[in-house]
Formats: C-alpha cells, sequence, structure tokens
C-alpha cells in the first residue's frame, strides 16, 4: 500500500483529522511534546499532502529521437575474421555479393560453425547452424571451394 492511503482524508473546512496511527500513538501514554502553537499552523501539512497528491507528470514528454544513440550490435568478429558470430549468415551473403572474398569467407564460415557448435549452450542455435552449413556448402558447389568443404 501507499503511505498516502493510510492516512485520513484532508478536510478543506478547519481541521484535518489525524491518521489512525497518530490516534493510536496519542492514546497510549507519550513522552512530553511541545505543543504546536499557532505560528505552527496545519496548513503547512496539508500543501505537503496536496503537493504529493496533486504531483503531475508533463502533459507533452520529450519525443523519442528518429535513431537511437546507441551503437549498433557487435558483429562478434575476431581479429582478422569478416564473418561474425552475431548475424553469421547475413555477414557469409553480404560478403559473397562482394565477390573477391568468397575463399576467405567459406574458410571464416567453416572456422566459426565449429567454434560455436563447441561452445556450451550451442543446442540454442542449432538450426542457425544448420542454415549456415547449407548456404557454405552451396556456395562451395558454385564456386569451386569444395576442398574448403571437405576440411
Amino acid at each position: 500500500m501507499l503511505l498516502l492511503d493510510k492516512m485520513a482524508p484532508v478536510s478543506r473546512k478547519g481541521k484535518e483529522p489525524a491518521p489512525s496511527s497518530q490516534v493510536a500513538a496519542s492514546s497510549t501514554p507519550a513522552r512530553t511534546t511541545k505543543k504546536p502553537s499557532d505560528d505552527d499552523s496545519e496548513t503547512e501539512e496539508e500543501s505537503d499532502q496536496e503537493l504529493l497528491l496533486l504531483d503531475k507528470r508533463p502533459a507533452n514528454p520529450l519525443p523519442t529521437p528518429d535513431r537511437s544513440m546507441s551503437p549498433d550490435v557487435d558483429p562478434g568478429r575476431a581479429p582478422g575474421r569478416i564473418i561474425g558470430a552475431t548475424y553469421p549468415l547475413r555477414d557469409f551473403k553480404k560478403n559473397l555479393a562482394q565477390g573477391d572474398v568468397v575463399t576467405k569467407a567459406v574458410e571464416d564460415m567453416g572456422v566459426l560453425i565449429k567454434e560455436v557448435v563447441l561452445r556450451p549452450f550451442a543446442s540454442r542455435r542449432h538450426k542457425e547452424m544448420l542454415d549456415c552449413m547449407v548456404a557454405m556448402r552451396d556456395t562451395c558447389l558454385k564456386e569451386d571451394e569444395v576442398d574448403a568443404w571437405n576440411s
């Protein structure tokens, strides 16, 4: 429950009723306390409570930027590799579209598949690695990289 749920409702006329926890505390013998004087008015408490109850959020929040300012997702590329562990199939197809790096892409894909399969929880990426192997095999057949596939 909220702290304000335990408070008694604020009356607009005169004094406000004391919260139930304060009533129980006042009925038991207590230490001597200073009686509030006229300059310690209860309007100060009322204004604090009203501020808490009437606290509103701005109607028009700041607009969301068109593009996130955070950096792109790490591709997971080891130094010297052109295929990353994050999106290997997408990287493989992108490099094949360039045309000159077919041998390097096939070699990197073979190494990456072995690394991913030997990692813990490799079963989570089972289908993805099968898709990578299918794409790699098709490329090896079309681009005369049969030795790379066999190795």
